[in-house]
């Protein structure tokens, strides 16, 4: 009698796996990274699986939008967002679609003055819905208060600053959290008596983009992403993957 409820406390309080990977960014995703990451999602198969912001570029709608990113198709880079969410979450899985700064782009196309741009943002953000409804997923804005997801004790934002100090300014706003975003891996303590700490959990687009060319801020950028276990009382082991000489590498 007494194994037999051992046993069943023990199923109760499994904890649960989950993954969390980020920026994509439709066409421009890294394929080599893409296949990593999702190699891993089977072998791992988290029970919780986040897409945390910018799972399409938009680049053809960005605000000042050169003539050469107007000329991308948004049907390619939608597409190639769409696969990655058809390959990456799970039938029984509770997936998180979260939009990131290039994914809203669509959602402020709705207030153009211009007529044609205000038709195709309102068939795309149809299409952004139906995806989600496809994978019942839960679909959180790019807002800073209503775009965090609580797991547990842990909150995953797409991420709202930039820079040296993106990880401090996002440790001391939300406390335990991981962010996108930024394309980097690094993390960040706030000093104190209680943890607060933010990481940046890496991308899966390519490193080297026309926009950023001549920037050294790109040399920051690492291929990445993150996965760990949820407990019941909400507190959780979280775990980086990253890119080490153009090979992903995970703890096991």
């Amino acid at each position: 009698m007494t194994k037999t409820k051992t046993k069943s406390v023990q199923k109760m309080v499994q904890p649960r796996r989950f993954m969390v990977v980020s920026d994509i960014h439709g066409s421009e995703q890294d394929a080599a990274a893409i296949k990593a990451a999702l190699s891993f999602m089977r072998d791992f198969d988290p029970q919780i699986r986040i897409i945390a912001g910018d799972l399409w570029n938009f680049a053809a709608i960005r605000k000042g939008a050169d003539e050469d990113e107007r000329a991308q198709s948004m049907w390619t880079d939608f597409e190639a967002g769409k696969k990655f969410a058809d390959n990456f979450f799970g039938e029984r899985a509770v997936n998180h679609l979260m939009l990131g700064n290039h994914d809203v782009r669509v959602w402020d196309l709705l207030d153009s003055i211009d007529g044609a741009k205000r038709d195709l943002a309102g068939v795309m953000e149809g299409d952004i819905k139906l995806l989600a409804r496809k994978h019942k997923a839960t679909l959180y804005p790019y807002d800073a208060r209503d775009g965090v997801l609580r797991l547990g004790h842990l909150k995953i934002v797409h991420g709202y600053h930039t820079g040296m100090t993106a990880c401090a300014q996002h440790a001391r706003i939300y406390g335990n959290v991981i962010f996108g975003h930024v394309h980097s891996i690094e993390s960040y303590q706030v000093p104190g008596l209680e943890q607060r700490e933010a990481r940046a959990i890496g991308c899966l687009c390519k490193l080297d983009q026309k926009y950023i060319d001549r920037k050294t801020a790109k040399l920051r950028w690492a291929h990445g992403f993150a996965y760990g276990w949820l407990f019941r009382d909400g507190t959780y082991q979280l775990h980086q993957a990253r890119s080490v000489e153009g090979k992903i590498y995970a703890s096991t």
